[in-house]
């Protein structure tokens, strides 16, 4: 089975081939920077409980994360940009091909991401994902696990240069974004392991997540 970040540098062969060595260089720097500003030490570490929440769906329909958590030994929650990022579709396909195994597992996956229902929908049914993703109107729930930032002039810019409008994919007047990060949640609400990626060239890998569940799960028996 391809890795993640092996369809990721593939996907990279291609995209260095079809953008601007500026753009390239302004994205590389953007997350350098965001590594030094030590965004991701001030995350939700593993033994801290998340908080509770309700969002609604890409169907509009309230989902509320206490029924999810206690319904399954282990909830998956991935904050993701938006469907506009390939990187975070790489991801999202990722988890789709070993959700099957998550459920043996007792393990379901949620999504979550500050783009509108209906690109979420449309993302979605394209990619036949199993599992829902929820609106995080103004990155509300991802500030509550401190993993939110903003952008800045020069990746902007990139970003206009790559035609991706932050503005219109969320519609909320802000560019503010979450770090792709993945948690595992246990039924306590407590976080037994965290990816939290500041380079939008990784992602957590999907095996690590079956590893790491099972790991937690003999560690108990």
């Amino acid at each position: 089975m391809s890795t993640l970040q092996k369809d990721i540098e593939n996907f990279m062969e291609d995209f260095q081939k079809q953008v601007s060595k500026d753009t390239i260089n302004s994205l590389d720097k953007f997350s350098n920077d965001l590594k030094e500003s030590n965004i991701k030490s001030k995350a939700l570490q593993i033994g801290e409980k998340i908080p509770e929440f309700t969002l609604s769906n890409q169907d509009s329909k309230i989902i509320n994360i206490k029924e999810i958590v206690e319904k399954n030994k282990y909830t998956v929650i991935n904050f993701f940009k938006g469907s506009w990022s390939p990187f975070c579709n790489i991801q999202l396909n990722a988890l789709q091909r070993v959700f099957s195994q998550l459920k043996i597992l007792n393990t379901t996956i949620i999504s979550i991401s500050p783009q509108t229902p209906d690109k979420s929908l449309y993302v979605k049914n394209k990619y036949s994902l199993d599992f829902p993703i929820l609106f995080d109107k103004n990155n509300t729930i991802a500030k509550d696990f401190k993993i939110v930032y903003s952008l800045n002039d020069e990746i902007k810019k990139a970003y206009n240069d790559l035609n991706i409008d932050i503005l219109e994919a969320n519609r909320n007047g802000s560019s503010d974004l979450p770090l792709s990060s993945i948690y595992i949640v246990n039924k306590n609400y407590e976080i037994i392991y965290s990816c939290i990626e500041e380079d939008y060239k990784k992602r957590c890998e999907a095996k690590e997540i079956i590893n790491e569940i099972k790991k937690d799960m003999l560690g108990k028996k």
